[in-house]
C-alpha cells in the first residue's frame, strides 16, 4: 500500500462513487479502480460494497478508512511543515488565554518581536480545552497555558511564573472593605466567570464547592472587557489576577483558603521545532513576564 492508493481510497469513501472522486482528485477513474483492485488483493478482502447507487465501505473498509484518514492527516501536517521548514517559517502561531494575554502580551511585543523583526506573532485567544485540541491539530504551534499540573504526556514545557487568583469587585460594594473572602461570604452574590473550558474558572468552581456551595453564576464569558464592566459597575463580583487590577473602580480582596496557578509555555513533543519556536522559548527563558 502507497499513500497514493489510500489518497484514492479514502476520497472513494468521502463521495461514494469512482466518477465524484475522480472529478475531485482531478484522475482519470480507472486510476482510481486500478488502486483500489491493487489494494484489495493486497489485504485479501473486499474494501467496498457495490451497488447501482456507487459504493459503500465494508467492515473491513471502514477500518482502513479510520486508519487510513489518520495517516493522511499526519502527512498533510508533515508535508506543511516542512514547506514551512524550506520557506525558513517566520510565522509564530501562539495560544494565549486572555487574562494571561492581558499582562504578558505587552511585554512580548515590546521586547521579543522589536528584537526580532523577522518574526510574525499570530495570536490566537483561547481558554485551557480548546488550547490542547489546537495543539493536538497541529493549529497552533505554542501556547501559555495555566495549570495546577501538567498531565498530559504529549506536551513539553517552560514554566513562565505564578499568579494569585483574587476576588474582584466594586470599591462600593461591602465586601471591598474585608480583608479576606471564603466561599461561606459569597453565597448567593452575583459572580461573572469565564466560560467552562477556562482552568480559572475550573479552579474557583473547585474553590467553592470545596466548601459545599453551589456558586450562583450570574454571567459566563469569553471577554475580559465583559467581566471588567460587569465588576466596575457592581452588577456581579469577579475573579481576577492579583496583578490585572486595573483601576480605582475595582478593589482586590485576597481568597481563603488562598488560590494560585502555574503559568507555562507548551507545545507538542512530536511537533517539529522551527526556529521561530526555538528562539521565543530562549527568550522566556532569560524573562520574569510577571515581575
Amino acid at each position: 500500500m502507497n499513500l497514493m492508493q489510500l489518497k484514492y481510497f479514502n476520497a472513494i469513501c468521502d463521495f461514494g462513487t469512482v466518477s465524484a472522486a475522480a472529478e475531485y482528485l482531478h484522475v482519470a477513474q480507472p486510476s482510481l479502480s486500478i488502486a483500489i483492485k491493487e489494494l484489495e488483493d493486497e489485504f485479501g478482502t473486499l474494501l467496498f460494497r457495490r451497488h447501482h447507487k456507487g459504493m459503500t465501505p465494508t467492515a473491513e473498509g471502514e477500518m482502513l478508512r479510520e486508519m487510513g484518514r489518520e495517516i493522511l492527516e499526519r502527512v498533510e501536517i508533515a508535508e506543511k511543515s516542512m514547506k514551512e521548514v524550506g520557506k525558513n517559517k517566520k510565522t509564530l502561531r501562539l495560544g494565549v488565554p486572555p487574562m494571561i494575554g492581558s499582562l504578558i502580551l505587552p511585554r512580548i511585543y515590546g521586547d521579543f518581536v522589536s528584537q526580532n523583526k523577522d518574526i510574525h506573532l499570530e495570536i490566537t485567544e483561547c481558554g485551557r480545552e480548546d488550547t490542547c485540541k489546537r495543539l493536538e491539530e497541529g493549529a497552533l504551534d505554542m501556547a501559555f497555558i495555566s495549570h495546577a499540573r501538567i498531565t498530559d504526556p504529549g506536551l513539553s514545557s517552560l514554566s513562565v511564573g505564578r499568579l494569585e487568583i483574587v476576588c474582584g469587585v466594586a470599591r462600593d460594594n461591602p465586601i471591598a472593605k474585608m480583608d479576606t473572602l471564603t466561599p461561606g461570604r459569597l453565597v448567593d452574590t452575583p459572580l461573572v466567570l469565564f466560560k467552562d473550558g477556562f482552568f480559572q474558572s475550573h479552579e474557583i468552581k473547585g474553590w467553592f464547592l470545596g466548601a459545599g456551595i453551589d456558586p450562583l453564576v450570574l454571567v459566563k464569558t469569553d471577554q475580559l472587557s465583559t467581566m471588567l464592566k460587569m465588576i466596575s459597575s457592581n452588577t456581579a463580583v469577579g475573579f481576577l489576577f492579583q496583578r490585572m487590577i486595573p483601576d480605582a473602580d475595582i478593589a482586590a480582596v485576597a481568597l481563603e483558603p488562598s488560590l494560585a496557578v502555574d503559568v507555562s509555555l507548551v507545545w507538542k513533543k512530536d511537533k517539529l521545532f522551527f526556529n521561530s519556536m526555538k528562539r521565543f522559548k530562549e527568550y522566556l527563558s532569560t524573562q520574569d513576564l510577571f515581575a
